[in-house]
C-alpha cells in the first residue's frame, strides 16, 4: 500500500512538471527512405505556461529558448569507461536558424525552434550510434531574465527496450471505498506539498533578495574602495607630473630669460658698435669735408690773389696796355680759352668758343673737359665713350682716381665727382646716341657721396623721354658704386663681374653705360621702360645748379 502511494505520488509530480527530455526509441524493423533504422533519438523542451511556473520546481525553468544542441560523446582513449570524452556536435537549432533538416554520417536530423518549444529528432542507422552516449543542451533566459543552460544525457543499454523501462506489476484489488480514501489522501498530500513548496519558494525569494542586497552593498563598497584607490593613485600621479611640469617650466623660463638677456646685450653691443662706427665715419667725413673746405678756401684765395695781381699789372703797365691795343684785331680773330667753365660762357662779351675745350678746374687742381655750347654751356664732362679706345673693366682705385684721356674716352674719377658735387650743388645731363638718334636726360640734382659711403648716388627729378623716373639711371638712385673687387650691389651675384664694368648697380638693370663694347656699340646699355637701347656714344656731364 505504501509503495503504491509512492508510485502514484511520483506519477502525479511528473504529470505536473515540465522539463528537458531525451529519449531513444529503438526501431529494429523501421525503414526510412530505404534505410533500416536501429533507433530514433528525440530531444524536446517545452516552456511552461505562466500559471504553472509558480507551481513547478525543475532545475531550470526557461522563459525563452534561444538554442538547442545535440552532441555525441566519444571517448578519446581506448578505455570506453574513461571520463576523458569529447562532445561532437550532431545538430542544433537557434533563434537565427530555427529549422534544421540534413543527412550526415548516416544520420537524418530534423529540428525546429518555435515559440515555447524546441525539438530535435535524429534517425540512427549505425549500431555504434544506437549504443553511444548522447547529450542534449538547451540555452535561454530563465524567469529572472538571466542566461541559463540545461543539459540532459542518455546512455542506452543494448538489452534495454522501451517497453522494459518500468516494471509493470499488477496492483492488488481494491475496494471502491479504499480507492476513494486513497484518492482523497493523495489530493491532501499533494495540496500540502504544494503549499509547503509555495512557502519554501517565498522564503527562498526573500533570502535571495537579502543576499542580492548584501551582494550589491558589498559591490558598492568594493567600488568605493577601488575608486578611492584610483583617486589616490591619480592624485599622486598628478602631483608628480605637476611638479615635473613646474620644474620644466622654470627651466624653460630660466633659459628663455637668459637667451633674451643675451640677445639684448648682443643687440646693445651691436648698436653701440654701429653707433661708434657711424660716429667714426661721421668724424672722418667731417674731417674730409674740412680738408675740402680748407683746400677750396686756399684755392679761392690763390685765385683772388692771381686775379688781383693780374688786374694790378694791367692797370699799372702801359706797355701791356699798348701791346693789348696793338694786337686787338689779332686777338679778336682768335678763340681764346676761358679761365672758368661756367653757364652762358658762349656769347658773353661777344665771345664764342669751340664746343669742347680743356680748362683748369681750381677746386680739383687739374684739367677738365668743358662743354661750352650744350644748353648754354658750362658742363664739366665726367664720362665720355665715343671711340672705344679705353678699357673700362677696372678696379676700385682706378675708378676712384679716374682713367683715360680728355681727347678720347675717359672717366673723371669718383673722388673728383664727389668733390665737385659736394662743394656746390650740381645738375646732370646724360647725352647718348642710339640707331642714329640723339637722346637727352637732365636730372635736377646730382650728388655722389664720399668713399666711406661707397660713392653712393643721389639723383633728383628727371625731365626726358629717356627716363620716366623709374627706369634708366633713376633705377640706380640710392645705389652704391661697385667694381669687380668691391661688390656693393643688391644682387645675389656680382653685377660688376657679370657686366665687366664699374657702375651704380642695384639688380644689374636699366643702365650700364660703362659696359664693354660689342662691335661698334654698347649693347643693352639703357632701358627706358619701353625698349632697350644699343648705344654708339654717350656723355655724362655736370654743372652747378642755376640759382634764382
Amino acid at each position: 500500500m505504501e509503495r503504491s502511494l509512492r508510485v502514484i505520488s511520483a506519477l502525479c509530480l511528473i504529470a505536473c512538471c515540465h522539463s528537458l527530455g531525451l529519449v531513444l526509441k529503438r526501431e529494429t524493423s523501421a525503414v526510412s527512405r530505404d534505410r533500416r533504422l536501429c533507433g530514433v533519438l528525440i530531444c524536446e523542451e517545452i516552456v511552461s505556461p505562466t500559471s504553472d511556473k509558480a507551481r513547478t520546481v525543475p532545475s531550470v525553468v526557461f522563459d525563452n529558448i534561444e538554442s538547442m544542441s545535440v552532441f555525441k560523446r566519444v571517448s578519446t582513449t581506448s578505455d570506453v569507461s574513461a571520463s576523458d570524452k569529447r562532445e561532437d556536435l550532431i545538430g542544433s537549432v537557434t533563434s537565427e536558424a530555427p529549422s534544421l533538416s540534413q543527412v550526415a554520417n548516416g544520420r537524418k536530423i530534423d529540428g525546429l525552434l518555435e515559440a515555447g518549444r524546441a525539438t530535435i529528432r535524429v534517425e540512427l542507422v549505425k549500431q555504434d550510434d544506437c549504443q553511444a552516449e548522447f547529450v542534449c543542451q538547451v540555452r535561454g533566459l530563465d524567469t529572472q531574465g538571466r542566461q541559463a543552460l540545461s543539459s540532459s544525457s542518455l546512455v542506452p543499454h543494448p538489452s534495454q527496450r522501451e517497453d522494459q523501462v518500468y516494471d509493470r506489476r499488477e496492483m492488488p484489488a481494491m475496494s471502491l471505498q479504499l480507492y476513494t480514501s486513497l484518492q482523497q489522501l493523495i489530493s491532501q498530500s499533494v495540496e500540502g506539498l504544494v503549499n509547503r513548496l509555495d512557502t519554501f519558494e517565498r522564503r527562498l525569494d526573500v533570502f535571495e533578495n537579502r543576499i542580492e542586497d548584501k551582494i550589491d552593498n558589498n559591490n558598492n563598497l568594493n567600488k568605493l574602495i577601488q575608486l578611492d584607490s584610483k583617486v589616490s593613485t591619480e592624485l599622486a600621479q598628478f602631483r608628480t607630473e605637476a611638479r615635473t611640469d613646474i620644474l620644466d617650466s622654470l627651466d624653460t623660463m630660466k633659459k628663455r630669460v637668459y637667451d633674451e638677456q643675451k640677445d639684448a646685450l648682443k643687440n646693445v653691443s651691436e648698436l653701440f658698435k654701429t653707433t661708434l662706427n657711424n660716429t667714426s665715419d661721421l668724424l672722418s667725413s667731417m674731417e674730409s669735408e674740412l680738408d675740402l673746405l680748407k683746400t677750396y678756401g686756399q684755392m679761392n684765395l690763390v685765385t683772388v690773389r692771381n686775379e688781383t695781381e693780374a688786374i694790378r699789372e694791367m692797370l699799372t703797365s702801359r706797355e701791356v696796355s699798348s701791346r693789348c691795343l696793338k694786337n686787338a684785331k689779332t686777338t679778336t680773330d682768335k678763340k681764346t680759352v676761358p679761365v672758368v667753365c661756367i653757364r652762358g660762357m658762349n656769347g658773353a662779351a661777344n665771345k664764342t668758343y669751340p664746343k669742347y675745350i680743356k680748362t683748369s678746374q681750381f677746386t680739383l687742381h687739374r684739367e677738365i673737359l668743358c662743354d661750352t655750347q650744350t644748353d648754354g654751356g658750362g658742363w664739366t664732362v665726367i664720362q665720355r665713350r665715343t671711340k672705344g679706345d679705353v678699357f673700362f673693366n677696372r678696379d676700385w682705385d682706378s675708378y676712384k682716381e679716374g682713367f683715360g684721356k680728355l681727347d678720347g674716352d675717359f672717366w673723371l674719377g669718383n673722388e673728383a665727382i664727389h668733390i665737385l658735387t659736394y662743394v656746390q650743388p650740381q645738375e646732370l645731363m646724360v647725352e647718348l646716341r642710339s640707331e642714329g638718334k640723339d637722346y637727352f636726360a637732365t636730372y635736377k640734382s646730382f650728388l655722389v657721396k664720399s668713399e666711406s659711403d661707397k660713392y653712393r648716388l643721389q639723383l633728383g627729378a628727371v625731365s626726358s623721354s629717356l627716363d620716366d623716373g623709374n627706369y634708366g639711371l633713376s633705377y640706380s638712385n640710392g645705389a652704391s658704386f661697385s667694381t669687380f673687387d668691391r661688390d656693393n650691389d643688391q644682387s645675389s651675384g656680382s653685377c660688376a663681374i657679370t657686366y665687366k664694368a664699374g657702375w651704380w648697380y642695384k639688380q644689374c638693370e636699366y643702365s650700364r653705360l660703362n659696359s664693354p663694347w660689342s662691335g661698334d656699340k654698347l649693347r643693352d646699355a639703357w632701358y627706358n621702360g619701353k625698349k632697350r637701347l644699343h648705344v654708339t656714344s654717350v656723355e655724362m656731364k655736370i654743372r652747378p645748379v642755376k640759382t634764382s
